[in-house]
């Protein structure tokens, strides 16, 4: 990419500049575990989906068997996926503390994965599973 403009250049000045003077709370989203080749779900190409509230999950034991036998396939896929430069350059900014902490919206553990310690996943994860009826 050439940034004949320099918006580019400046862009990265100015958030350099602000992480010198504070830290920052970074939030971050589908977006950021493209690179590590994971999909996101709103692209113009992701496949159309309709996601099931947690009424339907929690309201219907079908549901939740169809969601889990899914969700059993899907699971074994994210362990090939490794943490980006994205993830590993949060990692850092959190270690020199310029960031104090991440909240994603992502659930396949690459910030912790890349490094990261204060780490709010605002959807859950994969790493475990909770019984509704234990």
């Amino acid at each position: 990419m050439v940034d004949e403009s320099g918006y580019v250049r400046a862009g990265a000045e100015e958030l350099a500049d602000f992480l010198a003077s504070r830290s920052a709370a970074v939030i971050t989203g589908a977006g950021l575990s493209t690179d590590s080749g994971i999909p996101d779900y709103r692209s113009p190409n992701a496949p159309k989906r309709t996601p099931m509230t947690w009424q339907d999950f929690e309201g219907s034991e079908e549901r939740r068997k169809r969601y889990w036998s899914g969700a059993a396939i899907g699971w074994r896929r994210f362990d090939k996926f490794s943490p980006n430069a994205g993830h590993r350059a949060l990692a850092q900014l959190e270690i020199s503390g310029h960031v104090r902490g991440i909240a994603t919206q992502n659930v396949d553990g690459l910030h912790l994965r890349a490094g990261s310690k204060r780490v709010i996943e605002l959807h859950g994860h994969l790493r475990s599973v909770r019984c509704l009826e234990c």
